[in-house]
């Protein structure tokens, strides 16, 4: 079975678990902050997919990361669950694909906005409005800064990338005048 599909299965499984909608934004938040750490941090990483160590070890480490962290509940079964069947390398995929259960069924969208300057209050609300108009969802924003993009701006719908920056604009002219001669 493929990764990303086997990812699915546990972020559903997780999903048909929890059903308050309140909760499943929660949850979310909880797996994407512990999909976060277990990606930085190269010595969690490492022992909890390490096969070295035994499963006792593991899961005593996990333990005490999740009780500093807060993760409880459901989620925190999950986390078990992964380690135990040695799948904890799915984690990041299964956090991602609970975020997009999570963001069908509040009617939410998150967009990655790129710009190559900082947005002021005013015109990042302005952009959402746009976005929401746009997507006819409630838009999550995720905001960075590029200095590359020169200008203009670069938004990422699911999979899907707007690119009106003018460092693309740039690259097409290039590759226009050069496919001219």
């Amino acid at each position: 079975m493929k990764q990303s599909s086997l990812a699915a299965r546990y972020a559903r499984a997780l999903a048909e678990v929890i059903k308050d909608k309140r909760a499943l934004e929660a949850a979310a938040d909880e797996l994407d902050s512990f999909a976060t750490l277990f990606g930085e941090s190269r010595e969690m990483h490492d022992f909890l997919l390490n096969p070295a160590y035994p499963l006792a070890r593991k899961q005593k480490g996990l333990s005490e990361v999740v009780r500093r962290t807060g993760v409880k509940g459901p989620q925190l079964k999950l986390l078990g669950l992964l380690l135990e069947k040695g799948r904890m390398g799915l984690l990041p995929e299964v956090a991602a694909e609970f975020r997009k259960i999570e963001e069908a069924s509040l009617n939410r969208v998150s967009v990655e906005l790129t710009t190559a300057r900082p947005l002021d209050a005013k015109l990042q609300e302005e952009v959402i409005a746009s976005l929401e108009k746009f997507t006819g969802k409630t838009v999550r924003l995720t905001h960075y800064v590029d200095p590359r993009v020169l200008g203009g701006a670069r938004a990422r719908i699911g999979s899907v990338v707007y690119d009106g920056t003018v460092a693309s604009r740039l690259q097409k002219l290039k590759q226009q005048l050069i496919g001219e001669r």
